[in-house]
């Protein structure tokens, strides 16, 4: 095959991912909300103003309109082109990774593999956004998704479903306990149920040997967002918009005198983590934590 093909074909898987962005950019804002996902259409959210299919292509619309509306002239936040941009990426990089065109005799097996991945990544991608935002995971998106990653490994050919069975066990499971400890020892939540959900949904997907290295990643990687955004506090006394005291927590969900004699502490949206930990795990091996710790070991020996 020419190169020609293969570069229209990973354009193509470019774009039908920025598609899917788009819908997941209609998912992120109107599910927390209760709204239709369907009706109305798309519009200007400041004059309500259809927008138009020419001005809905993804990525390059925003860049053509100046992150404006045509209509009004109002703003539309960056964060619409750039989740658009990181699911054709992710979709993009998805393909690379699972699908050989020059291969015919596989070529359905990989594309069956590449759609069903697609469902977990873009999944991870919305519950990312709406747990930063509303801080809560919907279980609209977590339980259907982790009944599709327990089927694929059933009917998609090359998955051993015992491992994917076993991680939205052990990950529901694990978090679950943890919620239960918090719970004996701060008398709240130390976890949600929605993040049980999520780690379930990622054992289903990615079978249970990844979870070690998903909660490890995720769990740095809050410290070291918490870090920053006390020093960005700090240094500039405005909120850096990601941490929440349990207070502000509270009055969110309605449970101020249920928990008003409890200390404060500082919480933070431990969704967007989990959901960072699965993707480096995909992308680049769920053993990369052995291995770094493995050379940390040889370092330190020698």
């Amino acid at each position: 095959m020419s190169t020609a093909p293969f570069i229209l074909l990973q354009v193509f898987a470019f774009l039908w991912a920025a598609s899917l962005g788009s819908f997941l950019n209609v998912v992120i804002y109107r599910l927390p909300l209760g709204m239709s996902l369907s009706r109305p259409g798309s519009r200007c959210s400041s004059c309500l103003t259809p927008i138009r299919w020419f001005d809905n292509v993804p990525v390059l619309s925003w860049w053509v309109l100046r992150g404006r509306c045509r209509a009004c002239g109002a703003r539309f936040s960056p964060r619409y082109m750039l989740i658009e941009l990181v699911c054709g990426v992710l979709g993009l990089a998805l393909w690379r990774s699972t699908v050989d065109p020059l291969d015919p005799d596989t070529f359905t097996t990989m594309m069956a593999l590449w759609i069903w991945l697609q469902i977990f990544v873009f999944s991870l991608v919305a519950i990312a956004f709406i747990d930063l935002e509303h801080t809560f995971i919907p279980e609209e998106i977590s339980i259907p998704v982790i009944i599709l990653g327990l089927a694929g490994g059933f009917f998609i050919p090359g998955l051993d479903p015992l491992p994917q069975v076993l991680g939205a066990l052990v990950g529901g499971g694990f978090l679950l306990a943890v919620t239960g400890v918090g719970w004996l020892i701060y008398r709240r939540e130390a976890m949600g149920l929605g993040d049980a959900m999520l780690l379930a949904l990622i054992g289903a997907f990615l079978g249970v040997a990844a979870l070690p290295f998903v909660l490890v990643a995720a769990a740095c990687q809050a410290m070291v967002a918490v870090i920053v955004a006390r020093l960005y506090q700090r240094a500039t006394g405005r909120s850096a918009g990601l941490t929440l005291t349990t207070e502000e927590l509270d009055a969110r969900f309605g449970d101020t005198e249920r928990h008003a004699d409890l200390a404060s502490h500082t919480v933070i949206p431990f969704g967007p983590f989990l959901a960072l930990g699965a993707l480096e795990a995909l992308f680049f091996g769920h053993d990369l934590i052995w291995r770094l710790a493995d050379a940390l070991v040889a370092l330190v020996v020698a």
